[in-house]
């Protein structure tokens, strides 16, 4: 498999740094995010900066696909705060708003650039571990991963 992401812990910050690159069509986003997922797992991480700027197209299934399937999951496994640093591609952007468009959590702003992104997620106040995701939530994304497992070829990892 392709990889259209490369994710980075970044220590100082305790956050993930996710940089997406390249042409992302659907199979490759369900076949990254799930791995992401499953990352995501078991380092409880609360915010992440996700990186679009070297994304250079996505395929119109990607929205529907991210707004239903991924991104309201991201709750389940600890995320409070994400980052999203936009595309330079127009229709892109288009896209990742449409993505967001109507999830309440975690929460999601939109970026132009990686300052501002940095700045704001450097500020966000989050809720201590005590307050992370319940086991039952874990078990919870953990059904849905297995259910989907097909997308990575049968294999967990």
């Amino acid at each position: 498999m392709a990889s259209h992401v490369s994710a980075y812990y970044d220590s100082t910050n305790d956050w993930l740094y996710l940089d997406w690159h390249g042409e992302l069509d659907l199979d490759a986003l369900r076949k990254n995010c799930l791995q992401l997922v499953l990352c995501l797992v078991t380092k409880r991480y609360k915010r992440i900066l996700n990186d679009n700027t070297n994304l250079t197209k996505a395929t119109t299934d990607v929205v529907p696909w991210l707004a239903t399937e991924i991104l309201p999951y991201m709750k389940l496994v600890g995320i409070e705060y994400m980052a999203w640093i936009l595309s330079p591609n127009l229709d892109v952007q288009n896209e990742a708003k449409e993505a967001i468009e109507e999830l309440t959590k975690p929460v999601v702003v939109l970026f132009d650039d990686m300052a501002s992104a940095y700045e704001w997620l450097s500020s966000v106040d989050f809720k201590s571990p005590a307050m992370l995701a319940p086991a039952s939530s874990i078990e919870q994304i953990m059904s849905v991963l297995k259910n989907r497992v097909s997308y990575l070829g049968g294999k967990m990892w």
